[in-house]
């Protein structure tokens, strides 16, 4: 049994890692990952922030979101993760300035909620503290994040259910990993089309170079086709299946972060009471803070102080969202999109923050060191919730299938590293024909 996974970032690395780990163990799959850039992780998998939810899904996605969770914090500990991806648990804040409070629409996990609208994700969930947080100062505020005059903070989750890791370093994790089990990846390779029998039943895909390379591969021959390219994957379909009448209702949102290190968070807390979790000796805990639009910026930031590979340190900044930048070709084009002007007003953003609070001055002083700048696209659905599943044969133009299918896996928004194992693990039990492991009954197209 033969699977080809279109789409190199974490969905795609999540499911080949957990389909070769079964097919190690059997000896009868044979998996390859094509990728039409020459390089992964350029987009949404490598500058993304990295937060981890156990319980701030909708009911149709609190299962996999559950499970998801559970495998982050089993894989950190069986592999190291706390110094190997940056895997911690999670402080959770939310900061309002001048009573401009963060919304709580219900827990309803929909991107349309906060995503689309330019408000915070801290709304999903109810505040944990004790009432109204204090009035943000050096007794009430991490160090990490200045004091805000004006500003009030909220716990609203713990590291018991909230973690963070740093994407870039999980993701090649997951690529070294996928590798040694045996699996192929082919780099500046796109698919332009199926390949069918004289029944016109799916057997493989054909190839094009995207650059320049050796690859003279031209077709691979195939039972199983997984679309995971996200928020390319509209594309791949469309190109694969031209005559289906089938739309992917997924759209590109682009987004600006930022990484930077601070003087005052140079080692992170250790946290001496709560069990060690994820291999790495001392037991690090990390923060997030979520903002309200308010005083200092029209839009929602978020900011994590996370930590990389062997416990260095960096403060991650987003939040500021451009819905009207189109789409590249390649991932690896997406830089040459980024706006001078934008990520300017993110700078600013991040040392208000972040920065060094100077006496009697409501602006703070900039004295972080950038660490790197991106800018990714996130794969969203209107309906805030990923698509996994198989595409029924009836909405692939024509095109039948026999013992394998084409299947989905894209659209996680803003959600794709938190729901990225649990939804690579549901896809390879699919795959083997296994009952998945999680509820997904709901993710279909629609």
């Amino acid at each position: 049994m033969s699977t080809i996974i279109i789409g190199g970032g974490i969905i795609g690395l999540s499911t080949a890692y957990y389909l070769s780990l079964a097919a190690r163990a059997t000896g009868n799959t044979t998996i390859h990952i094509i990728d039409s850039s020459p390089a992964l992780l350029t987009s949404a998998s490598g500058y993304a922030g990295g937060f981890l939810a156990s319980d701030w899904f909708s009911p149709a996605v609190s299962s996999l979101g559950a499970l998801s969770f559970r495998l982050h914090r089993e894989l950190a500990e069986k592999h190291n993760g706390q110094r190997r991806w940056g895997y911690a648990g999670s402080q959770v804040y939310s900061l309002s300035v001048d009573d401009h409070g963060i919304s709580s629409k219900g827990k309803k996990g929909g991107q349309e909620d906060w995503l689309l609208d330019g408000t915070s994700r801290a709304g999903l969930v109810e505040a944990r503290s004790n009432g109204r947080g204090a009035v943000l100062n050096d007794d009430g505020s991490p160090a990490v994040f200045t004091p805000q005059v004006g500003g009030t903070l909220d716990t609203i989750a713990s590291p018991e259910d909230c973690a963070q890791v740093e994407p870039k370093e999980l993701c090649e994790f997951l690529l070294e990993e996928s590798k040694k089990n045996g699996v192929h990846v082919h780099l500046s390779t796109k698919v332009t089309g199926v390949l069918t029998d004289s029944h016109g039943t799916l057997k493989g895909l054909r190839l094009e170079s995207t650059g320049d390379n050796d690859n003279d591969l031209r077709e691979i021959e195939c039972h199983n086709v997984v679309l995971s390219a996200g928020a390319w994957t509209p594309r791949v379909f469309k190109t694969l299946f031209p005559q289906s009448k089938t739309r992917i209702p997924i759209s590109p949102l682009a987004g600006y972060s930022m990484a930077v290190k601070s003087p005052r968070y140079s080692t992170p807390l250790i946290d001496a009471e709560k069990r060690h979790i994820g291999g790495g000796g001392d037991n690090w805990q990390c923060y997030a803070i979520y903002c309200a639009p308010g005083r200092y910026w029209s839009y929602a930031p978020e900011a994590y102080a996370r930590l990389a590979r062997n416990g260095q340190t960096e403060v991650w900044i987003g939040g500021l969202n451009d819905s009207t930048l189109p789409l590249p070709e390649l991932a690896v084009d997406v830089k040459k999109l980024i706006d001078p002007g934008s990520m300017e007003s993110l700078r600013k953003t991040t040392v208000q923050l972040t920065g060094l609070a100077k006496e009697g001055a409501e602006l703070n002083q900039d004295d972080l060191e950038t660490v790197r700048e991106g800018l990714c696209f996130r794969p969203v659905t209107q309906s805030g919730m990923p698509l996994i599943s198989r595409i029924p044969e009836n909405e692939l133009g024509g095109c039948k299938v026999d013992d394998g299918g084409v299947w989905i896996a894209a659209g996680h928004g803003p959600w794709g590293i938190s729901l990225s194992l649990g939804t690579g693990l549901v896809m390879s039990e699919l795959l083997l024909g296994k009952k998945p492991s999680a509820d997904i009954r709901a993710l279909g197209l629609r």
